[in-house]
């Protein structure tokens, strides 16, 4: 199966694979593909100048993920809302698990071997070996160690007083 889209991709590793659905809205050429990385029927939608979208090798998706380097100043009003848009980028480093249903927002960097459960919403940087989930996301546990005592409160203060 040959994807137009993956095709546009210059920047791009080897065993790469995907299902019909994957789409690329914007930015082909500020895509940087590793190898080894599942995308299946994900949404990238990179930006022309800073928003680039970075993937590291043995990245893999669920279903219906969007990873989105572009979005809209809400501060605009009107016309100047729905034309200007926003930048920023997206690194989802080496190993890491993006799980079906899951949105990576503009800004962030997705550390390595990290798990991003599904339905997530991820607004702010992922601590390698982190499993978060959420949304927005917060700290559930980390793969190969406890949670610290101040971890835990944070995700205390995060979950009950808001």
């Amino acid at each position: 199966m040959i994807n137009i889209d993956i095709e546009k991709i210059i920047n791009k590793g080897s065993n790469i694979y995907y299902e019909n659905g994957f789409s690329i809205f914007n930015g082909h050429q500020n895509i940087f593909l590793g190898s080894n990385i599942y995308l299946v029927d994900t949404l990238i939608n990179a930006g022309d100048n800073i928003g680039s979208v970075t993937i590291d090798d043995f990245v893999f998706f669920g279903h219906g993920v969007k990873v989105l380097a572009r979005g809209h100043d809400y501060r605009k009003r009107n016309e100047d809302r729905q034309r200007l848009v926003t930048e920023k980028p997206i690194h989802i480093k080496e190993g890491a698990w993006i799980a079906s249903g899951s949105i990576i927002l503009g800004g962030v960097t997705i550390g390595k071997n990290a798990v991003v459960g599904a339905g997530s919403v991820v607004t702010k940087d992922v601590p390698p070996n982190a499993i978060v989930a959420g949304n927005p996301i917060r700290l559930i546990k980390y793969i190969d160690r406890e949670l610290t005592m101040f971890e835990k409160l944070l995700n205390f203060k995060e979950k009950w007083l808001k």
